[in-house]
């Protein structure tokens, strides 16, 4: 009787598929199956093979035959794998309403089999998706789901679900606020993980991608790095595989920035905006947006930024930021000032507020750059109890928000003495654009203290680090190597509607069209001039506008 050439196909397929070459174990699979359809069980490995390699669609369509299989053959056991598996699929490509429809197939196998082991892919399912909601009540229901999962997964030594329930656990146990024991919960997982006892290699790219989500949530970078690292060794293991595909591209984009590869950073950005699902391109928008900015593509940045509100993630503080380094202080100003009022979750300001400094000391409101360096003060006092990472950070950003206040109110010897601890604190951090940053400040302060050594000294440093990382903005803003740096200008008494009034003088126009540009009226416009004459002790336009210039306002 003669064999079927599927058969050694299909053989083939496997032993391709056990040596991580998914490629190739595709290829035999398939023409095994154009032969003879393949058992349910060779199209699970066909199916594994095909999502690893980023062809998803594809994937669906063989968990579903092997599910069809399954339940031909009567096994309960092996269809209800395959329902989880088709949740998943669904759940990751967004298709919410198909991967409850699966959930739903799944509870009913395993409700009608009486099944046991697989009792834990039902928990896992559920406490998976009881995380899609922000209610507290819900996050602790996916924690006892998910630990009940764990109870049953472990005897069955089913690590694949174990995995999956102790990822879901970890971030339960974070979004209640227990950040270590959440953080704890991951780290076992991630054993698991390391140590090669998972059965299915999705598994793997699953868990990397959501313990590098969870480190950079909790502001832990060295944690980031160190799984970033680890997921980068285990995909260069296997050159054909997409293992990282949606947010997590971004979360790499973002470590890779923080360690200063901004070039990589950049190509992951972009890979995230054509890969992620159209919800979720907000998030890969701003962050190239973010990339873009900080090189100098500027008309690029303004683009990424618009992508990301189009998408429905706010592009500030970014955007902000943008028009900052293209002159426009006045524009920066009134969205800094605007959401200030408009944010109010902590972990929208711990973003936006060293920014809101930033802009505030730029144009010269030092009350209102104050008060948002004491709030990011405060944010750093309470984050010091607990210590780690997450402390040193909140540190950091706060030594730098003091000392570029005091810089920017003239007050040179108090700004120093912040301004060192915080570019040794970055240093620390391992952060190469913080510290450069904070260099550039420490080193206007020391030429207004009249050690001009030591202010090129730190200039010198921080144009080393902008030229390494393409920082272009940065090193345009530095000056040159020939004439020194120049004294730091005495911070500017005027608020933002006088600021705005000066720079039109200087640009030339009179009351009346200062009026029509700010909407304003010929006596208000009078009476600001009055205001701004009496602060600088002046009395001509000429004089404003030579202000204006002296002052770097224009």
């Amino acid at each position: 009787m003669a064999v079927s050439s599927s058969v050694p196909l299909a053989a083939d397929g496997r032993r391709l598929y056990e040596a991580g070459s998914w490629t190739r174990a595709l290829e035999a699979f398939s023409r095994a199956d154009s032969d003879t359809p393949l058992p349910g069980s060779d199209l699970m490995l066909t199916a594994f093979s095909a999502y690893l390699l980023g062809r998803e669609d594809r994937s669906i369509d063989l968990f579903g035959r092997a599910f069809r299989d399954f339940l031909g053959t009567d096994d309960a056991a092996a269809a209800a794998r395959a329902a989880f598996w088709l949740s998943f699929a669904h759940d990751t490509r967004g298709d919410r309403a198909r991967a409850e429809a699966w959930g739903r197939r799944l509870a009913g196998i395993v409700d009608e089999s009486r099944l046991g082991a697989e009792r834990a892919l039902l928990l896992a399912g559920l406490g998976h998706r009881s995380l899609a909601s922000p209610d507290p009540a819900k996050t602790r229901r996916a924690l006892e789901l998910s630990r009940e999962a764990i109870a049953l997964a472990r005897p069955a030594r089913d690590t694949d679900t174990e995995v999956f329930s102790r990822l879901s656990a970890g971030w339960a146990l974070l979004r209640l606020g227990s950040t270590g024991e959440g953080l704890a919960e991951l780290d076992e997982a991630m054993a698991t993980v390391t140590s090669g006892e998972v059965n299915t290699p999705i598994v793997n790219g699953v868990a990397y991608c959501s313990v590098i989500s969870a480190s950079l949530r909790s502001e832990d970078l060295a944690r980031a790095r160190e799984w970033t690292t680890a997921a980068t060794d285990w995909c260069a293991q296997h050159p054909d595989l997409v293992p990282f595909r949606g947010q997590c591209l971004v979360h790499r984009s973002q470590v890779k920035m923080l360690d200063g590869d901004w070039s990589g950073a950049l190509e992951e950005a972009a890979r995230a905006v054509q890969r992620l699902l159209p919800a979720d391109t907000g998030l890969a928008g701003y962050q190239l947006g973010e990339i873009q900015r900080l090189t100098g593509r500027f008309t690029e940045a303004e683009d990424a930024y618009r992508l990301a509100n189009s998408a429905g993630r706010r592009p500030e503080p970014g955007l902000m930021l943008l028009r900052l380094a293209q002159g426009r202080a006045d524009a920066a100003a009134v969205s800094a000032r605007r959401l200030s009022l408009e944010l109010t979750r902590r972990s929208e300001r711990a973003e936006f507020l060293p920014a809101y400094v930033e802009v505030m000391a730029a144009v010269g409101d030092i009350d209102a750059a104050r008060a948002g360096a004491a709030e990011i003060a405060a944010m750093a006092e309470r984050a010091e109890p607990a210590g780690g990472p997450a402390a040193a950070l909140s540190r950091a950003r706060a030594l730098t928000a003091e000392g570029t206040v005091c810089c920017a109110a003239g007050e040179a010897a108090q700004a120093v003495r912040s301004l060192r601890d915080a570019s040794l604190a970055w240093h620390d951090l391992g952060m190469p654009y913080p510290e450069a940053r904070v260099r550039v400040t420490l080193g206007r302060c020391y030429a207004a203290l009249g050690d001009d050594e030591a202010a090129a000294l730190e200039v010198d440093a921080a144009r080393e680090a902008f030229q390494r990382l393409g920082a272009q903005p940065d090193l345009a803003a530095l000056p040159d190597a020939d004439r020194g740096w120049r004294r730091a200008p005495s911070p500017v008494p005027l608020t933002g509607r006088e600021v705005e009034v000066v720079r039109l003088v200087a640009a030339g126009l009179t009351n009346r069209a200062i009026a029509k540009e700010l909407v304003l009226s010929e006596k208000t416009v009078a009476r600001h001039l009055a205001n701004i004459y009496a602060k600088l002790g002046i009395a001509s336009r000429a004089a404003a506008t030579a202000y204006a210039y002296d002052h770097s306002l224009v």
